[in-house]
């Protein structure tokens, strides 16, 4: 039985509301500004380092992850558009992408392959299990 949560979610927790979004960015400015700044960088080149991230990270999932659960792209109105990216699915990067994260989902308990968008961060935590079949 799934939890209420997902039940009122139309996204079912694959995609990224405008809240969420939010907050994820606000967690990320948190972490990265004082970072960025200790490197030497600007305020003004920090925001816009961690909006182009954050903005690519969010289009990239918006596309790839509710289609991967074969759920619709979520719209303008509830958070970033899947379509602007829905194009690029069936490039060599997304098909990659893809198959990383499906192993998340067959590893025990999905401890690996977290990251949908960004797979070096499961190399460096030392989350990565590499591609996983499916079981026969």
């Amino acid at each position: 039985r799934s939890h209420h949560i997902l039940d009122v979610d139309p996204y079912r927790g694959t995609a990224f509301s405008w809240s969420i979004s939010a907050i994820m960015t606000l967690e990320i400015a948190l972490q990265s500004y004082p970072i960025l700044w200790l490197l030497g960088w600007s305020w003004t080149w920090s925001t816009v380092g961690l909006v182009a991230g954050v903005g690519f990270h969010a289009a990239v999932w918006q596309a790839l992850h509710p289609a991967m659960h074969g759920l619709p792209d979520p719209p303008l109105a509830y958070g970033m558009p899947g379509w602007l990216l829905a194009r690029f699915r069936e490039s060599p990067y997304f098909r990659f992408l893809y198959v990383n994260h499906v192993g998340h989902h067959r590893v025990p308990g999905a401890h690996a392959n977290y990251n949908v968008c960004y797979p070096l961060a499961d190399h460096l935590f030392g989350t990565y299990a590499g591609v996983i079949p499916p079981k026969a």
